[in-house]
């Protein structure tokens, strides 16, 4: 049952939105997608043109958001190029992140437009806004890291209770349940990493009425 407060608090140690580490770039335009050749709707093919990561190194994570399978993890070449199919279908969204050692790029989420690729925009991006947008680094076990949303929209925004997309990276989120955030408001959401786990990232998926937002959750290697 949807919550009737609008600004939930959070509790335990202080935790405030950090700056993640920067990593390289992906240009957008020198990206374009392809069918596998087993079969029409056996993945999406990612191709790289040479500058497609800068600076060159590392690997793209390619994760798609319709899913719940693990990143696909393509190897960046020597001039910024690479090449990788990717389980989905070409009306999924997938999200591409440059990885080289600790250090990733901003998250950049693309769907297939015809002989390319768009950026793909969440609904309500223009009054519905989450801060960090689309990455926590936490620092591991026991860390914490809060987001804060604010509903700028003229209505009010229900959200389902938060979601991770895999569950085996042990992130653990306050609140748990669904809650509504009206018009004018905000609130602040907390993310912890809980201990060991068998995988270091994971997708917390914000689901509303309207729109979905994914913070992609990473712990370091």
């Amino acid at each position: 049952m949807l919550l009737a407060a609008a600004v939930l608090a959070s509790s335990g140690c202080a935790v405030s939105p950090q700056p993640s580490p920067p990593g390289g770039s992906l240009e957008v335009a020198l990206i374009s997608p392809g069918l596998t050749p087993e079969a029409a709707f056996d993945g999406v093919v990612f191709r790289g043109a040479p500058g497609a990561v800068s600076p060159a190194g590392g690997v793209v994570l390619i994760t798609n958001l319709d899913t719940s399978d693990a990143p696909s993890v393509a190897p960046v070449n020597d001039d910024g190029s690479f090449e990788i199919a990717v389980p989905g279908s070409l009306s999924d969204v997938f999200r591409l992140q440059v990885k080289d050692g600790q250090r990733r790029s901003e998250p950049v989420d693309l769907r297939v437009d015809g002989a390319s690729f768009a950026i793909a925009l969440p609904t309500l991006d223009d009054c519905l806004f989450i801060d960090p947008a689309a990455w926590v680094a936490l620092d591991g076990a026991g860390d914490a890291r809060s987001l804060v949303l604010e509903n700028a929209c003229a209505e009010p925004v229900s959200f389902l209770a938060p979601r991770l997309r895999r569950g085996l990276a042990g992130f653990g989120t306050t609140p748990t349940a669904s809650f509504v955030l009206e018009p004018g408001a905000s609130t602040t959401l907390t993310v912890r990493a809980n201990g060991p786990a068998s995988e270091a990232e994971d997708v917390l998926l914000l689901e509303a009425d309207l729109t979905t937002r994914a913070i992609t959750l990473t712990l370091p290697d």
